[in-house]
């Protein structure tokens, strides 16, 4: 396989160390993004660091010209980073439209072996499929984002599809769950170590979800492989019950749960007053009321036969055998011997 120098943005991430580890093991020459000591620390001792921060203009373009100089510049970038818990709405859009603009002007500028942007989007994107059909979202599904959030990543993608000049490849994934996954096994694994399986979604909905390990795979594929101007759905093809998550849990950890429902209505008024308070406190919110809208929206089923067919996609991980692969990892569980 041919050493390609590599740009991975948000590399100090949960996605972005994923995508660090198999740059590495493919022996590619991957650099890795941060914008602080914390995400520098992230970085693997063979990634090299690079700075980026958003907010940056003039020095992000002299360390672009600078790079050029001296290693002949980036020829691949997968854009990862993002603003997903901005304190002010604003900044989706900042972050994730405008700075995505000038990055990209910036790499077609500066980088003179630059050859194709890797763009990681979102489901959110697309916004949910249709809640009667039930038909699953895929590459010609109608986007109608509803999300600051998937607006943002909508708006950014037409801006890439719009530039010219620039070889691309859109990922769309669904939920993203595995090791070092701070906002979503970790925060379910607290509740049901208490034996508590919470409830939120209506009746009859079904939802998808990709293993980490599996998604990076197929990013890096995008590098590897002859593969121009394409967008992918992503998840690993299985349709689940929200259930399905406390479920799995349970059986690996050996605990019993007892279901606790909790009404739409009541999550998005408690949703809608932490709002409040976090604007008041200026700190960034996680669950929002457009979270809670997201959630429980009932058909996040994914058709993943594009991404199969182009790009091969095999994935090495369902539900069940990723949430026992991403507890083991991290310890909440024994490592087989």
């Amino acid at each position: 396989m041919e050493k390609k120098r590599v740009l991975i943005t948000g590399a100090g991430g949960f996605i972005g160390r994923h995508l660090q580890e198999e740059g590495l093991r493919r022996s590619h020459d991957v650099y890795g993004s941060f914008r602080n000591s914390t995400e520098e620390k992230a970085l693997f001792k063979e990634t090299k660091g690079f700075f980026l921060e958003f907010s940056e203009r003039e020095t992000l373009t002299d360390r672009l010209v600078k790079l050029t100089e001296e290693t002949g510049g980036f020829e691949y970038v997968i854009h990862c980073a993002g603003v997903t818990r901005p304190e002010r709405i604003e900044e989706f859009y900042e972050g994730n439209v405008e700075f995505t603009q000038f990055f990209i002007n910036e790499l077609l500028r500066t980088q003179p072996a630059f050859k194709k942007f890797v763009f990681i989007s979102s489901l959110q994107a697309l916004g949910p499929g249709d809640p009667v059909t039930m038909l699953p979202i895929n590459e010609e599904t109608i986007p109608k984002p509803f999300t600051p959030y998937g607006i943002s990543k909508y708006e950014a993608e037409k801006i890439i599809m719009a530039t010219p000049n620039l070889d691309w490849v859109i990922f769309r994934p669904t939920s993203v769950y595995g090791p070092r996954d701070t906002k979503f096994i970790h925060e379910i694994l607290k509740i049901v170590k208490k034996g508590i399986a919470v409830s939120v979604g209506p009746k009859g909905q079904l939802v998808s979800f990709v293993y980490v390990k599996d998604l990076v795979r197929a990013l890096w594929d995008a590098v590897d492989k002859d593969v121009h101007h394409q967008i992918y759905v992503v998840s690993d093809g299985n349709d689940y019950e929200p259930s399905k998550v406390n479920e799995y849990m349970a059986k690996h950890l050996g605990v019993k749960t007892r279901t606790v429902r909790l009404s739409r209505n009541l999550l998005l008024g408690i949703a809608n007053i932490r709002l409040i308070l976090a604007r008041i406190r200026k700190k960034p919110l996680h669950v929002s009321p457009f979270k809670i809208k997201e959630i429980t929206s009932r058909n996040w089923r994914v058709d993943n036969t594009k991404l199969k067919t182009e790009l091969g996609f095999k994935p090495q991980f369902d539900l069940d055998s990723g949430i026992l692969d991403a507890l083991t990892e991290d310890g909440a569980l024994p490592k087989k011997k």
